[in-house]
C-alpha cells in the first residue's frame, strides 16, 4: 500500500488562489472627507458654547458649593464665618468673626481665584443694594442665617446670574444677566438687561 505525495498535497488544499486588491476609490475618499467636514461644521458652534460656558458653570458651582458649605460649617462649629469677595480680582477667602485683623490679612494673601477668565460683575444684596467694585463681605451666621443675594458673573460675552435665597433654601441659576426685583420675591419677576 503506497500513498502518493500528490494526494497528500491536494488533501490540504495547497492550491494557490488568485488575490484581489481592495482599496478605496478617489470618489469614496472625497465623500468621506465631505461628511467629516459637515459633521465638524455642525459640531463646532455647540462645542464652542460648551467651552465658553464651562468656566461660568464651574464658577457658579464653586460659589454655590461655598455658600452651602459655609452655612453648614457655621452651624456645626457655632462660629460666624464671613465670605470675602474681591470684585476686582474675582477672588475670595473665608474668615471667622473671632479672627484678629492680622490673621485676616494673612488669609487674604492666600485668596483663591474664581474659575479662570470669569469676572464678578456685581453682587446685589438686600434692598437692591448693588455692589460692583471693591471688597464684599457676606456673613454666614451660626444661627443658619445669611443674607439673600444675587451674583452676576461674566466671561467674555457669556453671562450668568446666581440667586441665593437662604430663607427658602433655594438657589437659582440663569444663563444670562437677570435683574432681580427683591420686592417681588427673589426672581418671581425678572427684568432682562
Amino acid at each position: 500500500m503506497r500513498i502518493s505525495t500528490i494526494g497528500k498535497l491536494n488533501k490540504f488544499n495547497f492550491v494557490s488562489k488568485p488575490t484581489t486588491d481592495k482599496a478605496f476609490t478617489l470618489v469614496e475618499l472625497i465623500v468621506v472627507i465631505a461628511l467629516i467636514g459637515i459633521v465638524l461644521v455642525l459640531a463646532v458652534p455647540t462645542t464652542k458654547n460648551v467651552f465658553i460656558g464651562g468656566n461660568l458653570k464651574k464658577a457658579s458651582r464653586q460659589l454655590i458649593g461655598l455658600e452651602r458649605k459655609l452655612r453648614v460649617d457655621a452651624v456645626r462649629d457655632q462660629v460666624d464665618y464671613v465670605l470675602c469677595l474681591d470684585l476686582y480680582t474675582a477672588s475670595y477667602w473665608v474668615v471667622s468673626s473671632d479672627m484678629t485683623p492680622e490673621k485676616e490679612n494673612e488669609i487674604k494673601k492666600g485668596a483663591e481665584k474664581i474659575s479662570a477668565g470669569v469676572q464678578i460683575m456685581d453682587i446685589v444684596l438686600q434692598e437692591n443694594k448693588k455692589l460692583s467694585g471693591g471688597e464684599v463681605r457676606i456673613k454666614f451666621s451660626k444661627n443658619n442665617l445669611c443674607p439673600p443675594m444675587v451674583i452676576h458673573l461674566a466671561e467674555g460675552e457669556g453671562r450668568m446670574t446666581i440667586v441665593v435665597n437662604p430663607f427658602l433654601g433655594i438657589t437659582g441659576i440663569y444663563e444670562e444677566y437677570v435683574n432681580i426685583l427683591w420686592e417681588k420675591g427673589l426672581g418671581s419677576e425678572r427684568i432682562y438687561l
